[in-house]
């Protein structure tokens, strides 16, 4: 048997070259990090710019000398890439039956307690727990349904809550509802006036949103019956079949108002509560009333009212022109639409006089 020495050399050697690797001379992205630093050195000596290097190595000035640093701090090692890991990690939080337990009885017992009762509650009872870790529980609690949150507890019993009655005919506008011509869809609502001390009247409005075309009429009151001949007296005066009525909650338009529409075949559409936006062209022209009609010096006794009314309401579906019917009027909008459709040589004036008589009246 022959045994052969091995040189401290080449001892020396091994034990280096194991250094390197533990060190991570053979990890990849130290070689690239390395090859980086080689290259921006060749570069600073040719006084190439910093962001020039920067879009030709792929790093930035700090991240050039933060390598360097680490690589004369710590040899390669430094330029091996750290662990994201975070250093503290959160333990995971177990939570006991009997801890569940305790937390939804008192909850149940006191159903508006937040987390800050029940943790004094629960320090009370010698069970020591922070007052995030109940707000966690109580969470956790009202996700599975076991305890009702304060919030929908609470919304059960807020005073003035308002029932909502079942409509027996109105129905909420459907979304394939279009308005595609006069008539399709009349927004019908009232108006509160004040005209002098003690005088107060109730103003119907209605107003078709394809043409514009209004009517309106004033009573001292705002009931189901007198909505319900507004609606009649709309639908006799109107130049186009109505088919369908949008107005808001109110109760002048359930009960009697409601019957008329179901009777004579005409859609009822209500609207959601708090919306009147949805209600836009009427809520404009009873807008338009206040600062038209009811600036001027009126009669306070009705049937006088009601006759200046109907004389503005002349003047304005045959007259006041309209920005978004292009400067027409109503009615000269609907003559000039009439036309096209159906081509006549008669005159615009006269083709208006036959749609509505002059005397006709308007509201």
């Amino acid at each position: 048997m022959q045994l052969t020495a091995v040189g401290r050399e080449v001892w020396r050697g091994a034990r280096k070259a194991q250094e390197l690797v533990g060190a991570g001379a053979g990890d990849p992205t130290v070689q690239a990090r390395l090859q980086k630093l080689k290259q921006v050195e060749v570069f600073r000596k040719h006084k190439v710019d910093w962001p020039e290097i920067q879009s030709l190595v792929g790093i930035s000035r700090a991240t050039y000398y933060r390598y360097k640093r680490k690589l004369q701090d710590e040899g390669l090692k430094g330029l091996l890439p750290k662990p994201k890991r975070p250093k503290r990690l959160r333990r995971k939080v177990c939570w006991t039956s009997e801890l569940l337990i305790a937390i939804e009885a008192l909850r149940k017992q006191n159903p508006t307690w937040g987390r800050w009762p029940i943790w004094l509650a629960l320090r009370k009872q010698g069970i020591g727990i922070s007052e995030r870790t109940v707000g966690r529980i109580l969470a956790h609690l009202e996700r599975r349904g076991r305890v009702e949150s304060v919030a929908s507890f609470l919304a059960r019993f807020r005073r003035g809550k308002v029932r909502r009655t079942k409509r027996p005919y109105a129905q909420r506008k459907p979304r394939a509802h279009t308005v595609s011509q006069p008539g399709d869809l009349v927004q019908v609502d009232t108006l509160t006036v004040t005209l002098g001390p003690g005088e107060v009247v109730k103003h119907f409005s209605a107003v078709d949103p394809y043409t514009r075309f209004s009517l309106a009429e004033v009573h001292t009151r705002a009931t189901a019956n007198l909505a319900a001949g507004f609606l009649a007296h709309l639908i006799t005066q109107a130049p186009f079949p109505i088919r369908a009525i949008q107005v808001d909650g109110g109760s002048e338009f359930m009960a009697a108002f409601e019957e008329t529409c179901q009777r004579m075949g005409i859609a009822l559409f209500v609207l959601p509560p708090k919306s009147p936006k949805l209600n836009g062209h009427v809520e404009r022209i009873q807008r338009t009333f206040r600062e038209e009609f009811y600036t001027q010096p009126l009669p306070t006794k009705l049937p006088e009212l009601q006759r200046e009314l109907e004389a503005y309401l002349e003047y304005y579906n045959r007259e006041r022109p309209h920005r978004a019917l292009g400067g027409l009027a109503p009615l000269e909008y609907l003559a000039r639409m009439q036309t096209i459709n159906t081509p006549t040589e008669e005159p615009l004036g006269k083709v208006v006089e036959e749609l509505v008589p002059l005397e006709s009246h308007m509201c």
